[in-house]
């Protein structure tokens, strides 16, 4: 069994990096492949109408360089048209095809197919001669175009007898139009193949290259207008009204130098959905003064929205964009992978760095910013990828977060599960949030070890030998302390061993002062404990209060998992913590309550008040070592510390000089109240009796533990 891996932040960071960069370049490959065209196409829908509210509608209806003629519902049921089959209007469209040409329209599209004719030698012979005259006498001058349908193959066109009196095929154009899969025009051909092979112009690049305008031949994307009635209609009841009050300025008004179309505005036949769908609702709720025949929208006004619109509008609409010469054009291939690419990558990035709930944020704010700009663009004549921007977007969160979770959190999961029980909180988030502290599976490092114990811990037990769950309430309580002061001042436990603690600083954590908090852990302990004493064992259960003896030691130690294959403990061994343990037993020796090693001493003079006690050799080793005591804080020490490490400094002086009467004289001024001088009475007293050995190390060799 192995622990997650750690990483270091670099290599982390270098990790994200690869990835995100990865997933960017993938994201931007299919953003800008063919395959993602519709899904670049639809954005335009989502950005019309915020368009229209940030900058409102292009141009006002009055200046729109197309005008339609429309045969609406209010017509079929006006006289003389009421009841009339439609292949019998063509006196009609007659009259007002003049009078629209009479009056300069620089061109005229007939977006209205007859296919049959009423003008047969067995129907009604000449019926059609008004309108074919009408015909000829417009399709001289080159401004009339008649509309055909292509489909499944065949071809509905004019009535032959019609097309020769416009003045034959040249001035007949395919209507069909470019709709999207999902059935959504977008585009407007620039031309088609006809049956000969050849390019042929589509319907509304005719009508405005015969209006004058030099215009592409190519497909284009139409640039919908969005206002209310932004193709100005006219109803042909209203018209022929009109022409029967021989009002020519209303037509002049009207129609002069305009482009007119002429055909259906029904509310079920050839309506088309288009990229405006969520613009505006029915197309011409702006209504054109009228001429003669007074509106009626209660009966025949929109009763509910529509999303679709008659095909006469999106002939207007596409003529309109040709003119103006604003098509929008998609962002190139390349500009739509650096852009995705790019944007997914730094998103990536960023997701892995934040929380989900602030990356949600920043998920949020980039597609309301990508909106934004979308919109700008398409105001500029530019489609951004919105949609490939946003759902690359999301594939980057859920992306990141995947990873973090799977992958990297993982790590930092176990980091948490192993170390939750044993650090402070806030040692195990700084800990999760930088594991490059963390080294696992085993290094050298220089830490700060802490081992304690209660002294008379056999005592206590055998006061409540036969309440067993008082001496484990008692025991937890007192270890609760003990640990609340490591953990504050930084420290992380390693084991408890029945009553005793071992704590260490510097690891999984570094720490420049470990041997500082370290001791500011043991004092905090000790003040902790006396009121333990007070509160707990001596008011609450009555019971005499106890005593903890504390070894510090800082040196090299082995840090990292250990133990078998099914079990690991994050732990750590070494000769200094084998010292730091011995050190916590020689107190028992001095009377001491908290006893340090040299390196340990030599980290923390400056901030402890410590008096030397000897040169050791701990059980189990050969070199002496040289031990303190820590007396308290320098701030704490008041004259009297002073002078009692002072006197005892001179009586140590004394003893390692080989003057032992004279130590012990020193000592025993002290020993009535420092268990230390006692012990040094006592040894130097053997001296004297007993010299030591030439030459003498001034070491004493314990002989226990």
């Amino acid at each position: 069994m192995s622990s997650p891996s750690v990483h270091s932040q670099r290599d982390i960071w270098r990790r994200r990096l690869a990835l995100g960069l990865g997933l960017g370049a993938v994201l931007g490959g299919i953003a800008a492949s063919p395959l993602a065209d519709y899904a670049g196409r639809l954005g335009i829908d989502l950005l019309l109408p915020q368009r229209d509210a940030l900058y409102g509608p292009l141009r006002a209806p009055q200046d729109s360089p197309v005008v339609a003629v429309v045969i609406d519902e209010q017509s079929y049921r006006t006289e003389p048209f009421r009841d009339t089959p439609r292949v019998a209007w063509t006196p009609y469209l007659a009259g007002i095809l003049s009078l629209v040409d009479g009056v300069g329209a620089s061109a005229i599209g007939l977006d209205i197919i007859h296919p049959t004719s009423l003008d047969r030698p067995d129907l009604l012979a000449d019926y059609d001669k008004p309108y074919r005259k009408a015909l000829r006498r417009v399709g001289e001058k080159g401004n009339l175009v008649m509309g055909q349908v292509r489909l499944s193959g065949e071809t509905i066109s004019p009535y032959a007898g019609l097309v020769q009196a416009v003045g034959g095929w040249d001035n007949v154009r395919l209507l069909n139009l470019l709709v999207d899969s999902d059935n959504v025009i977008r585009r407007y051909p620039g031309g088609w193949e006809a049956e000969d092979g050849s390019r042929v112009s589509s319907f509304a690049v005719e009508l405005a290259r015969r209006a004058g305008s030099d215009v592409p031949d190519e497909n284009i994307l139409i640039n919908y207008d969005t206002g209310p009635g932004d193709i100005p209609a006219y109803s042909f009841a209203d018209l022929w009204a009109c022409a029967q009050a021989r009002d020519a300025d209303y037509f002049r008004s009207a129609f002069a130098g305009k482009i007119v179309l002429i055909g259906l505005a029904l509310d079920l036949e050839d309506r088309s959905l288009t990229a405006k769908r969520f613009a505006t609702a029915e197309h011409n709720t702006w209504q054109q003064p009228r001429c003669a025949l007074e509106a009626d929208p209660e009966r025949f006004g929109a009763i509910v929205d529509r999303r679709t619109i008659p095909g006469i509008y999106v002939h207007a609409a596409a003529i309109n964009t040709l003119i103006a010469g604003n098509a929008p054009a998609m962002l190139p291939r390349g500009g739509v992978f650096a852009l995705v690419g790019l944007a997914t990558a730094l998103l990536f990035l960023a997701f892995t760095a934040l929380s989900p709930l602030a990356g949600f944020g920043v998920l949020s704010a980039f597609i309301a910013g990508s909106d934004l700009l979308s919109v700008l663009a398409l105001h500029h004549l530019s489609i951004a990828p919105l949609l490939a921007l946003m759902a690359a977007a999301a594939i980057a969160y859920a992306a990141a977060y995947a990873y973090r979770f799977v992958v990297e959190d993982r790590a930092r999961r176990w980091v948490k599960h192993a170390f939750q029980h044993f650090l402070a909180p806030e040692m195990v988030e700084r800990l999760t949030s930088d594991p490059e502290a963390l080294r696992l599976g085993g290094e050298a490092r220089t830490v700060a070890i802490f081992f304690s114990d209660i002294e008379g811990f056999t005592t206590l037990s055998e006061a409540l030998k036969d309440d067993p769950e008082k001496l484990v309430d008692i025991l937890n309580a007192y270890l609760t302390l003990m640990t609340d002061a490591v953990e504050a001042n930084g420290g992380y436990v390693d084991k408890y061993i029945g009553d005793a603690v071992m704590a260490v600083w510097g690891a999984p954590l570094g720490d420049e002062q470990m041997s500082h908090n370290a001791i500011h852990a043991a004092l905090d302990c000790q003040q902790a404990l006396t009121r333990f004493n007070e509160e707990v064992l001596e008011r609450t259960y009555g019971l005499q209060g106890i005593n903890t003896r504390i070894g510090i030691n800082t040196g090299i130690a082995v840090v990292g998992n250990m133990g078998s294959e099914r079990r690991l403990n994050y732990t750590l061994t070494g000769d200094s913590v084998n010292l730091a343990a011995r050190l916590e037993g020689a107190n028992k020796q001095f009377g001491t309550r908290l006893m340090i090693g040299e390196n340990t001493a030599r980290a923390v003079r400056d901030t402890f008040l410590l008096r030397r006690l000897d040169r050791l050799v701990v059980k189990g080793k050969t070199q002496p070592v040289r031990v303190y005591e820590v007396l308290c804080r320098h701030e704490n020490a008041g004259a009297a510390h002073h002078e009692q490490v002072a006197a005892f400094h001179e009586a140590l002086a004394l003893y390692y000089r080989g003057r032992f009467a004279e130590a012990a004289e020193a000592f025993e001024a002290l020993a009535e109240s420092d268990s230390a001088a006692i012990l040094y009475v006592e040894r130097c007293r053997h001296y004297h009796d007993n010299p030591p050995a030439r030459p003498w190390n001034r070491a004493f060799e314990m002989k226990t533990k």
